[in-house]
Order: C-alpha cells, then structure tokens, then sequence
C-alpha cells in the first residue's frame, strides 16, 4: 500500500483535498447550510464560532479521501474523466452517501432522511469531484 502511495500525484492529492473541502464549506453554509441546521433542529447564529475541530475533521477527511480515491484511480487504471465520474458515483452513493443516511438514523439526529440528503449529497459530489481532479492530474 504504501508502494502506491508514493506513486501518487501528490499534487493531485492536495488539490483534490482542497476542492473536496472548500466544497464542504460551500456545502454546508450558504448552499444547504439552512437544511443542515433544521436536519440537526440547530439555531445558528451569525455570531456563532465554530470550534477547531469543525475544520480540522473536514480537512484531515478530506485528505484521506483523496488519497483513498487516488489509489483507486491508480489501481484501477483509470485513465478517462468519464470513468473518473463513475468511479465518484459508485464510491459516493455505494459508500460515502448510504453511510451519512444510516448513520443519520439514530435517535438525536431529529430529521434523519434530511440530514442524510445533505451529508450524503456533499459527499457524492465531492467524491466525484476528487476522482476528476486526480484523474486528470494522474
């Protein structure tokens, strides 16, 4: 594995970490920021200061992910953009989204299929994304 790793692009890998997570605070403030709050029965404030963790848990994700999908790219030779964009869409909904909808089922989460559509939503298109960028940085 760590053969692989350092046949990545590492350039790639961090673009594609940086796009995956400004997505995430595009995603999550003012595209589907209102439905994220009223997924979570949250109030926020336009004061409100987020704490450290809320930005280093997205970034170090992020980073994983895009390092994650690059191996695959890598391993699956993946060589066009359209192949790259199925490779997001099966990844995204296949893992990323089913696992925001399942873990949204829980007690305190109090509109879970909501909460689910936003996080599992940011995470297909942000995949996706990260497999084009890769590829076509590969």
């Amino acid at each position: 594995m760590v053969a692989i790793i350092l046949e990545l692009n590492g350039w790639a890998v961090l673009l594609a970490t940086f796009v995956y997570f400004v997505l995430g605070a595009l995603w999550f403030t003012p595209l589907f920021g209102k439905y994220y709050d009223l997924a979570l029965d949250f109030d926020r404030q336009k004061d409100y200061k987020w704490p450290p963790i809320y930005y280093i848990s997205p970034l170090v994700s992020s980073l994983i992910v895009s390092t994650a999908t690059a191996m695959l790219v890598y391993l699956l030779k993946i060589d066009l953009l359209a192949d790259a964009v199925m490779l997001g869409l099966i990844v995204g909904v296949g893992y990323a989204a089913t696992i925001s909808f399942n873990n949204a089922v829980n007690p305190v989460t109090p509109k879970p299929l909501l909460y689910g559509a936003v996080t599992g939503g940011y995470h297909v298109v942000g995949i996706t994304l990260v497999a084009v960028v890769v590829t076509a940085l590969r």
